[in-house]
């Protein structure tokens, strides 16, 4: 079955009310009082703490979604209590549609009371292209959308058709957003060094360096920022981030490609739109993740983002 548009206009106004209702909930959270409990993940601390508020809002988000299950064959993952022994077996593997939710990404940022923390709610097809996203920002109130219909691309801020911010050579800065992890890989430095070589042929004269918030608002981020780059190198471990940590962001990077003329892209570490539907796990960590917008000074299309993939390449080999 391939949803029409009529219809995903429909669940992309469900999963935005989801959002909407769930960043509420999260904002009105003394995060002071917070008790933080540990889970079995992946091997960074932030795959392994959650809250009770991460449950809470997992609860309501699927509690607004319930209808469209029944109604459509859609089936839900989600990060509270996907299980990632059985992941081979969900039931996504079966279906065309399914809900991939992470009801608070950031959940370090949340529970340290810094900003960098989001809902994120995608529809994903069974061949693990996503076809709507929907972020909410609790910490600002910003929402995002995203549809990739049959017929019609849309790309919303708050609501309103969503334009790119800045020009594209106005900085002589590059922004790489990353996870805090990756500040104590062995290959940081090293990738580091390379990619200001690499932006310097772009007229850039400095990388900046954020690693305070979690994958959901990096990916936003990138698409807030003129010239910017958020990665993920692929690694052995399991980790590297979930297919929920990019589901909503993947469509949404999709939908500025297409809406913002080119300048922005998403793919894994090869250059191959990202594994959403990885029939064997739930981790991003076997090819890594790229978000990155850019267009060269003079408005041309710019080659960064093919320069950047080959670092990643070099880094990762």
């Amino acid at each position: 079955m391939r949803l029409s548009d009529c219809q995903l206009h429909r669940l992309l106004t469900c999963a935005t009310d989801a959002a909407i209702e769930a960043g509420r909930l999260i904002a009105t959270v003394d995060r002071q009082t917070l008790q933080v409990k540990d889970k079995v993940a992946g091997d960074t601390l932030s795959s392994q703490v959650v809250t009770q508020v991460d449950v809470d809002s997992q609860a309501l988000i699927v509690s607004k979604l319930a209808s469209s299950l029944d109604e459509y064959g859609i089936v839900i993952l989600a990060e509270e209590g996907a299980d990632e022994v059985s992941a081979s077996r969900h039931s996504r593997h079966d279906a065309d549609y399914f809900w991939s939710i992470d009801p608070l990404d950031g959940t370090l940022p949340f529970i340290e009371g810094t900003a960098g923390f989001a809902v994120s709610i995608a529809l994903v097809r069974q061949d693990g292209s996503p076809v709507l996203g929907v972020v909410m920002n609790p910490a600002t109130g910003d929402y995002y959308q995203a549809l990739l219909g049959n017929t019609v691309t849309l790309l919303h801020k708050n609501g309103m058709h969503w334009q790119p911010i800045g020009e594209k050579g106005a900085t002589s800065v590059f922004d790489l957003f990353i996870d805090r992890s990756f500040l104590n890989e062995q290959r940081f430095n090293d990738f580091l060094d390379k990619l200001e070589s690499t932006v310097r042929d772009d007229g850039f004269s400095e990388v900046r360096v954020h690693h305070t918030s979690g994958a959901v608002m990096n990916a936003i981020k990138v698409m807030e920022t003129p010239n910017a780059a958020y990665l993920k190198l692929p690694k052995k471990r399991k980790g590297g981030g979930s297919l929920w940590d990019f589901s909503a962001t993947a469509a949404i990077a999709e939908a500025a490609r297409q809406v913002w003329d080119n300048d922005v892209w998403v793919s894994d570490c090869h250059g191959a739109p990202l594994d959403l539907n990885r029939p064997d796990s739930h981790f991003m960590n076997h090819k890594g993740v790229v978000y990155l917008h850019h267009r060269g000074s003079d408005g041309a299309p710019s080659d960064l983002y093919e320069r950047v993939i080959q670092l990643c390449r070099l880094i990762h080999a």
